[in-house]
């Protein structure tokens, strides 16, 4: 059928009445989320993690994408995104703009707003996966839960590549199916192009071509034109597309820089590495990838391995240190922390859309459809549970929170012809995760689910960016300029009122150990769901027993 015919039925299509008011019903809800995204963003100081990702995008800009500062091995091209307000302010503060304009552009607040788009972006492909597999009726649902995702919300608005990433393979995922469902040339280049821009938001979505091998061996070949050798060729096709838009994306990412450098010429860090730079053949081949590219996958390899560039791990109430020799990983942080940070109600609709899958889909329907989310989020699930050491917080595997919430559209599927008391059911916990999800707004960084009672003690399930990633600072600020008598994190001993964060407190930062002798209280309140208030009776200074409990 020619193009335009196709397009012709398309467009017929999509104006139809039910789809139009679909179709408004959703852009409406992204248009809440578009609302809440910037509340959010807007109430958060700086966390640890921009200036570093806001800084390299500004290298990047600059066409000097070299990886200068050990903090940059993980960041990626993406964040010139955020970096362009700063560049702006550069030249307005030449001329005769005035500072207090200046400072506004240069805000990192004003950086998020790339972040905030690509959120909304990662929101309508995730709404767009949905009705493709499941209908119009489990779109509107899953947007509403979208939107309303606690990490999502909360690190898919920050100024670095955490929100990218999730939106890169997401969109990646869903350009992948359309080509194996339509292996149309222009689905082969889209979707080789859709996998090469997603290299430019995490290192890590190198993995994304893995996932594509395996589905190319799971996906049975079409014998209907009793042509299976047509099938191989066409898939070869796709690799080789896929390799060039691969080649020319991450050099235009990276700028080209000391393009055909063979692998001898690289100053590697890790074992690794070193070991593929010693193979005689391979150390002389001028590779046509950037220097800065291979030189972020040896450093994060390098630092992961070392623990030089992050604080201590925790999880419910055990510390490791990955500078100490025999430190090995938490192989259920994951596991820990999508179960406590991800609202109860979404995981149970995930369980729910899981057997509607086992009962429904067919093999060619499953691996074609959820199949190749469900892989690509298992690999990156167990990868970072049981390899990665640097376990810093759930932000690291957003793309399988994306999955979470296609698949738990399934439970939604058909619902019009449900019966009513699942309609009910469904409904009902709809309702629960929003309601669970609005009593954190905006402070979505610190959310954990009602399986934790008091919030006072998060802390002794999860710490670092999953609960004090720095988004406090202006709060904890504004407390103490009112309390002028509160200590804030000290290192020593001290009687009277006390507030800690809770990364201090349970010595998840290097160079300091637990608060044993604060650990003994009860906090008395808390500033944001971060930073912890106690009151340390002055009794207990002289005799003697706070200094005992060291």
């Amino acid at each position: 059928m020619p193009v335009a015919s196709l397009w012709r039925i398309q467009m017929q299509e999509f104006f139809a009445k039910p789809i139009r008011a679909t179709a408004l019903c959703l852009f409406l809800v992204i248009g809440c989320a578009g609302v809440l995204d910037l509340f959010v963003a807007r109430s958060m100081s700086t966390t640890y993690d921009e200036p570093q990702s806001v800084a390299y995008g500004e290298q990047i800009l600059r066409g000097k994408p070299d990886r200068s500062d050990p903090l940059f091995n993980s960041k990626s091209p993406i964040t010139a995104l955020n970096a362009i307000p700063r560049l702006i302010a550069g030249f307005l503060d030449k001329g005769r703009t005035p500072p207090s304009v200046v400072r506004v552009i240069a805000s990192i607040r004003v950086a998020r707003l790339a972040s905030i788009v690509a959120a909304l972006l990662l929101n309508v492909i995730i709404c767009r996966w949905v009705y493709s597999l499941y209908g119009a009726e489990a779109a509107v649902a899953i947007s509403i839960l979208v939107i309303l995702s606690p990490n999502l919300i909360a690190h898919g608005t920050l100024a670095n590549n955490d929100g990218y990433f999730a939106c890169g393979v997401i969109w990646a995922l869903f350009c992948f199916r359309r080509y194996v469902l339509h292996p149309t040339f222009w689905n082969t280049v889209v979707s080789g192009i859709s996998l090469a821009v997603a290299q430019l938001t995490k290192p890590f979505a190198i993995y994304l071509y893995l996932v594509v091998v395996l589905l190319f061996l799971l996906t049975p070949n079409d014998k209907a034109d009793g042509s299976p050798l047509r099938q191989r060729k066409d898939r070869f096709v796709f690799m080789a597309i896929a390799a060039v838009c691969l080649i020319l994306m991450i050099n235009i990412g990276f700028s080209f820089d000391r393009l055909f450098t063979p692998l001898k010429s690289y100053q590697f860090e890790s074992k690794s590495f070193e070991r593929l730079q010693a193979v005689p053949v391979l150390s002389s081949i001028p590779l046509p990838l950037p220097y800065p590219f291979l030189q972020g996958l040896d450093m994060l390899k390098y630092h992961d391995d070392s623990g030089l560039t992050y604080g201590k791990i925790y999880l419910r109430g055990e510390l490791r240190d990955p500078l100490d020799p025999n430190f090995h990983n938490f192989k259920s942080y994951y596991a820990v922390a999508i179960f406590f940070k991800e609202p109860i109600a979404v995981q149970v609709l995930f369980c729910l859309g899981l057997v509607w899958i086992w009962r429904h889909r067919s093999y060619r329907e499953f691996v074609t459809g959820e199949g190749m989310l469900l892989i690509a989020a298992t690999i990156l699930f167990a990868w970072f549970s049981l390899f990665r050491k640097s376990q810093l917080g759930i932000r690291n595997i957003l793309p399988v929170v994306a999955v979470e919430l296609i698949i738990a559209g399934a439970a939604f599927a058909g619902f019009s012809g449900r019966l009513r008391r699942a309609q009910v059911l469904l409904g009902c916990l709809v309702a629960w995760a929003c309601l669970s999800v609005i009593s954190y707004y905006p402070d979505e960084i610190s959310y954990m689910n009602e399986w934790v009672m008091d919030r006072k003690q998060s802390y002794k399930i999860l710490v670092d960016s999953n609960l004090d990633y720095g988004q406090e600072g202006d709060i904890v600020h504004e407390f103490l300029v009112r309390n002028p008598d509160v200590a804030l994190d000290p290192e020593k001993p001290v009687a009277g009122r006390v507030l800690v964060s809770v990364n201090r407190l349970v010595g998840e930062w290097h160079g300091y150990e637990p608060m044993h002798w604060l650990l003994r209280y009860q906090p008395v309140g808390r500033v944001g769901y971060g930073h912890l208030l106690y009151v340390v009776p002055e009794q207990d200074i002289p005799h003697g027993t706070i200094n005992s409990a060291h």
